[in-house]
C-alpha cells in the first residue's frame, strides 16, 4: 500500500468512525432544534471527508465495483439530502434534475462494469446497492411532476430519510470492511437497521405533523 493510499484510508476510517458516533445526535435529537442543527453540521462536515476520501480511492486505486456502488449510494444520499434543505419555499429545479441524472448515469456505469467483485464485496451486494440508487434517482426526478404536494407534505421527510440512509450506508460499508469474517451479516444488518429507521421516521413525523422538523443547516 502506498503512503498516499494509506493516508487516504486512515483519513477515511477516522472520519467515518467520528461521523457514525456524532451522527447519532442528529439522528436521535429533536428535529430542527439547536442540538440537531449543530450536530448535523458537524456530521455533514465529517461526511464530506468520508465521501471525498472514498471517491479518491475509487478513482485512483481501483477497488471492486460493489464497493464503488456503496460509495455512490452514500454520496448520492448525502448530496441530495443536504440539497433538500435549500428547497424550503421552492421545488426541485434544474440542479436537482442534473444531480439525479448524474447519479443514475454513474449507477448504470457501475452496473455495467460490476465484474466478479471479491469475497467481501460480491456482485449481489453491488447490484442491490445500485438498484437502491436507481430507485432513489427516479424518485428525485419524479418530484418535478408533483412539486406542490412534495413541498407541502414530503420535503421535510425527504431530508430526514436520505440522511438516515447516508448514516447507515456509512455504517454498513464500515462494518463490511472491518468485520469481514462476519459477512454478509456485517453489511446486511446495518442496512436492515437503516430501512427500519427510515420507516419509523416517516411514520412518526406523518403522525405528528406539528413536530418541528429539520430546518436548513
Amino acid at each position: 500500500m502506498t503512503d498516499a493510499h494509506h493516508f487516504n484510508v486512515m483519513t477515511h476510517v477516522a472520519a467515518g468512525a467520528l461521523a457514525i458516533v456524532v451522527g447519532l445526535v442528529p439522528l436521535l435529537s429533536r428535529k430542527g432544534g439547536a442540538l440537531h442543527r449543530w450536530s448535523g453540521r458537524t456530521t455533514a462536515g465529517l461526511g464530506l471527508i468520508v465521501i471525498t476520501s472514498a471517491t479518491i480511492a475509487d478513482i485512483l486505486f481501483k477497488p471492486p465495483a460493489p464497493l464503488v456502488a456503496a460509495t455512490l449510494t452514500a454520496g448520492y444520499q448525502y448530496l441530495s439530502g443536504l440539497r433538500t434543505l435549500s428547497l424550503t419555499w421552492r421545488g426541485p429545479s434544474l440542479p436537482d434534475a442534473l444531480l439525479a441524472v448524474c447519479g443514475l448515469s454513474l449507477a448504470l456505469l457501475v452496473a455495467i462494469d460490476m465484474g466478479e467483485g471479491n469475497t467481501s464485496w460480491t456482485p449481489a451486494i453491488g447490484y442491490s446497492t445500485i438498484g437502491f440508487v436507481v430507485t432513489l434517482t427516479l424518485y428525485d426526478l419524479s418530484r418535478h411532476l408533483w412539486v406542490g404536494v412534495w413541498l407541502r407534505r414530503v420535503r421535510p421527510l425527504d431530508h430526514g430519510v436520505k440522511m438516515i440512509g447516508f448514516y447507515f450506508a456509512m455504517m454498513s460499508a464500515g462494518a463490511g470492511n472491518l468485520l469481514r469474517e462476519f459477512q454478509p451479516l456485517s453489511q446486511l444488518a446495518p442496512s436492515a437497521l437503516g430501512v427500519a429507521a427510515m420507516v419509523v421516521f416517516v411514520v412518526w413525523y406523518s403522525l405528528h405533523p406539528l413536530t418541528k422538523i429539520p430546518s436548513p443547516l
